[in-house]
């Protein structure tokens, strides 16, 4: 039977997919990649872009759809055989990844086009950056180290990627594996009747008679947000926060201590093996930040700012409780339901009462109104198309001449074996081929919303909404590109602090009265959002808002001291670290038993690692991007224009503040996302 993997494709062929197909597959890519590079090395120069950088981009490009795939599965669809199929492949790519980057031969390929000044200066500015980076990268994996150095540098980045893969995989068992079936509905009281139904269909799913509870952060955050029974508060809460570690119902079983450790220890022998004094420093090569003293000063400047309003939240929070409930000390787990109950006292709404007016099919219609609204871009929906999961979608992106800009599949629900979280992945790159095909972006947007019960529809929160809005921001980025090199298209090439400006500045439409008004809908009556709620969702925009940038700050510094401060005779610490963090930056009680850094995949498996510091960087950046739509008009099609044209067509061709600052007029400044996050100076 013939690999469908093997077999030329557009779109991935989903419904002949099956894991064994993957390790042949993407073996025999990598094969063809080696022959091409050892093809173009063994001719020798003079080296041009034609006969170097595009043919090595063709065969890159098609090995990269390949593993984007396998690692989309696995994330997606984590099956057994899925897992050993995507660990194998994962080692053999990254092996791959070392041979480039430390092949000398290549590097001074690149070189000879840097050099050659009537080759370099004729190409287009992209193609220029692309040689750039090109050659800054091959620095950066070491080409100029002795060979025993290179060899031990390969060894630690394939290393990396194996601890990446097990924390990630130690985060999802420990999460699967825990569910408490709750007999006596009386135990549920508080929890939305939604989520009720929500915890029933799980236990029927499971042949068992009652409502059963999981750490599905739906389900997990239901829970603590409403639940009136203490204890089941407490003991979800901890199972949560000590998933993958040493304490909790499984403790032990997936602990990721050990991973965690070796982590910043090969972390940090990477960066002194290229001469950096951290792996903070050297992270910061590729990002807008320049120095890990500037990011450290960003965020003790803005815990500074943020204390006095964060303390004044909490201090109003406990009052209220002593005053109506008689408790004088908030636990962790109290907080989030005692929070709820203050902001039903002060707006009169009720969280979870919102989602019968944002079902589905309103906000994504709305989403696709404010798209074509702001950026002239329209969306519509396709049903001949390959999907990995029933309930995936697929959409093509049109701009206003009706051409195809690119596509995205949809996976919104949560189910088993389905990584929690939110993100949107690449499934395709945007390139120009030698033959001049030009090969379309399409983007998989995921989230972990609660699935349609019965007979309704999907019916989503305001911070679903949010979320979904955040997502499909990155999706824009990487569809709406007009850079034709895949390494600087779309998302790629974009230094990682502001990576998150347009998923950050799509989430402020969901703030907008007219806006609230397009994506919303009551699922029965069809009647948008009344203007009596959207004020009183605009008044609570900015509730308990400095107690959650707080939060931020204490990851973001919590990550960047963990990679900025080790030292290789250190007896590293992690917990130690987190606590300390805790205790300096927030307001709020710290527990000793609390295990957050065994599941922070953002920074141990993602691409997070010293800069989770991005998130509050760019919601400056976007915060000051959203004041001048705020003065022209959220739905200013001129202004949009100039943001796609600046920022969402431009990837990683030109230097990132140069682009802001040809959208904005001036530099990043700090003023707007205080006050639109209501912090006063």
């Amino acid at each position: 039977m013939v690999n469908p993997l093997l077999l030329p494709f557009t779109l991935p062929p989903f419904y002949s997919i099956q894991s064994k197909d993957i390790v042949p597959a993407i073996t025999k890519t990598l094969d063809h990649c080696r022959l091409v590079i050892k093809r173009i090395v063994t001719q020798g120069g003079p080296y041009c872009w034609n006969n170097l950088v595009q043919p090595i981009n063709e065969a890159t490009d098609e090995l990269n759809r390949l593993f984007a795939l396998a690692s989309h599965l696995n994330s997606v669809q984590n099956t057994p055989a899925l897992r050993l199929a995507y660990e194998e492949v994962l080692i053999l790519v990254e092996e791959h990844r070392t041979w480039i980057s430390q092949n000398k031969v290549l590097y001074q390929a690149y070189n000879n086009i840097k050099n050659q000044a009537h080759i370099y200066k004729a190409l287009s500015l992209a193609q220029q950056r692309t040689i750039k980076h090109a050659l800054r990268d091959f620095k950066l994996s070491g080409i100029d180290l002795p060979q025993e150095m290179q060899h031990r540098y390969g060894e630690i980045t394939l290393r990396l990627s194996t601890l990446a893969s097990q924390y990630s995989n130690n985060v999802l068992d420990s999460t699967l594996a825990w569910s408490k079936l709750i007999t006596d509905k009386i135990e549920l009281s508080g929890i939305p009747e939604s989520s009720i139904l929500s915890t029933k269909i799980k236990a029927a799913d499971q042949d068992r008679v009652g409502w059963l509870l999981t750490l599905d952060y739906p389900s997990y955050l239901s829970v603590l947000t409403y639940c009136d029974k203490q204890c089941l508060r407490e003991e979800i809460y901890r199972a949560y926060l000590t998933r993958a570690s040493d304490r909790g119902p499984y403790a032990g079983k997936w602990d990721n201590t050990e991973v965690m450790k070796e982590e910043v220890r090969l972390r940090y022998e990477l960066a002194e093996l290229l001469g950096f004094s951290s792996y903070s420093a050297q992270s910061l090569v590729t990002k807008m930040a320049e120095t890990p003293t500037q990011v450290s000063q960003f965020l003790s400047d803005l815990a500074e700012k943020v204390r006095p309003s964060a303390k004044l939240e909490f201090m109003t929070l406990t009052n209220f409780v002593k005053r109506t409930y008689y408790i004088n000390e908030l636990q962790p787990w109290d907080i989030p339901y005692y929070s709820e109950k203050y902001k039903q006292y002060l707006y009169n709404f009720n969280s979870e009462d919102l989602r019968v007016y944002f079902p589905e099919y309103s906000v994504l219609n709305g989403l696709f109104e404010i798209i074509q609204r702001v950026f002239g871009m329209k969306c519509k929906e396709r049903y001949d198309v390959e999907v990995y999961h029933k309930d995936v979608r697929f959409f093509d992106i049109f701009n206003h001449e009706d051409d195809l800009q690119g596509s995205f599949f949809l996976d919104l629900y949560s189910r088993d074996h389905k990584q929690s979280g939110a993100w949107m992945g690449e499934c395709v790159s945007r390139m120009r081929k030698s033959n001049g095909f030009l090969q379309k972006p399409v983007a998989y947007l995921v989230c972990n919303f609660t699935q349609p019960l019965h007979t309704q529809p999907a019916l989503f929160t305001h911070n679903e909404v949010i979320t979904l809005f955040h997502e499909f921001g990155h999706g824009l980025h990487h569809i709406l590109t007009k850079i034709d090199i895949p390494s600087i298209s779309g998302i790629n090439g974009v230094p990682w602090d502001a990576i998150e400006l347009p998923s950050q500045l799509m989430e402020q439409w969901c703030w907008h009265p007219e806006s609230l008004k397009i994506i919303s809908e009551h699922y029965q009556t069809f009647e948008p959002l009344s203007d009596e709620l959207i004020s009183k969702i605009l008044e609570a925009k900015n509730y308990q808002s400095a107690l959650s940038i707080q939060r931020q700050i204490v990851f973001s510094l919590f990550d960047f001291r963990l990679h900025q401060n080790f030292n290789k005779d250190d007896n590293i610490k992690i917990l130690d670290i987190f606590h300390d963090v805790h205790n300096q930056i927030s307001i709020l009680p710290q527990l000793e038993w609390n295990r957050f850094p065994h599941a922070f995949s953002h920074i141990f498996s993602g691409g997070y690692a010293s800069g989770y510091y991005s998130y509050l960087w760019s919601s400056v950046l976007s915060a000051d991007c959203w004041s001048l739509f705020e003065k022209n008009g959220v739905f200013n099609h001129e202004i949009g224009l100039s943001f796609l044209e600046n920022i969402l067509m431009r990837g990683g061709s030109e230097d990132f503040m140069t682009l802001f600052y040809r959208f904005r007029g001036h530099k990043p400044q700090i003023d707007a996302f205080l006050y639109q996050n209501g912090i006063k100076l």
